[in-house]
This record gives C-alpha cells, sequence and structure tokens, in this order.
C-alpha cells in the first residue's frame, strides 16, 4: 500500500510550478530576442559583435596553438602579479582596519562609557535637587507657619 503525504504532493506542485517558470522564461527570453531582431540596425549590430567574438575567439585558438608555453608562460605572469596586488591590497585593507580601530572605533567606544558615566552623575545630581528643593520647600513651609503662628498671637 502506498500511501502519499502532503509534502510529497507540495514537492511536486511546487517543480511543476517552477518548471512552468522556466519555461516561460525562455518563451520570454526567444520573443523578446526574436522581436529586437526585427529592427535592421539592432540586427546589423547582432550580426558585426557575433563577427567580431568569432575573430577574435579564432586569433586566441590559433595563438594557443602556435604558441602554447608562451601563452602559459603569460599567463603565470599576470597571475602572478594579480597575486602581488592583491597581497598589497589586502596589507593595505589590514592596515585601514587598524587604523580605524584605533582612531575611531576605541575612541568612540570611550566617548560612550564617559557619556554613560556623565548621564549616571546627572541623574544622582537630579536626585539630589529634588531632595535640597524638598527640604528648601519644607523650610519654607515651615517659615510661613511660624510667621502665620506669630500673627495670630499678635491678633490676640
Amino acid at each position: 500500500m502506498t500511501q502519499t503525504s502532503y509534502n510529497d504532493v507540495s514537492t511536486t506542485t511546487e517543480n511543476e510550478n517552477n518548471g512552468k517558470l522556466l519555461k516561460g522564461m525562455v518563451l520570454g527570453a526567444i520573443i523578446g530576442g526574436a522581436l529586437t531582431l526585427l529592427d535592421s540596425t539592432t540586427r546589423n549590430k547582432v550580426t558585426t559583435t557575433t563577427k567580431n567574438m568569432k575573430d577574435s575567439t579564432l586569433d586566441m585558438y590559433s595563438h594557443v596553438k602556435n604558441n602554447p608555453s608562451e601563452v602559459k608562460d603569460d599567463l603565470q605572469e599576470r597571475l602572478k602579479s594579480a597575486s602581488s596586488v592583491l597581497k598589497g591590497a589586502i596589507s593595505d585593507a589590514q592596515n585601514l582596519y587598524e587604523k580605524v580601530n584605533e582612531n575611531i572605533i576605541i575612541p568612540v567606544s570611550t566617548v560612550k562609557e564617559e557619556s554613560s558615566e556623565i548621564l549616571a552623575q546627572a541623574k544622582e545630581a537630579k536626585t539630589d535637587l529634588k531632595v535640597i528643593s524638598g527640604k528648601v520647600k519644607e523650610a519654607g513651609e515651615e517659615v510661613i507657619d511660624s510667621s502665620n503662628g506669630q500673627n495670630q498671637g499678635a491678633k490676640k
């Protein structure tokens, strides 16, 4: 007895949708290419470019066929040169990273730490100010209460 799970059906449906998408893309590319070739300017340009690529490829093929060691040596030299340039670029990137780390990241971290400390001190000062304000208010109320008491005593 064969059981078909939901995952198998789902995967089959996805594969069919992907196949339809791919077919649609290929068909669209073919139609688009055919429509662009209706223009004579585009057609001539494609023809010229194709001929140039063909000639260039044949020239390269014959050069490699006639001088394989020269091509190999030239390619090795180019790779060595590219390798040396790449090593220099990597070294420059490492130096830049170190400069950024020393000149930007570390000072930013220091500023962040110091600003956190300053913020904590400001919050503490705010709390202290509230306490002082409460004491001043209390003292003011006592002055007002004692002067009211004296005024009431003077009225009697």
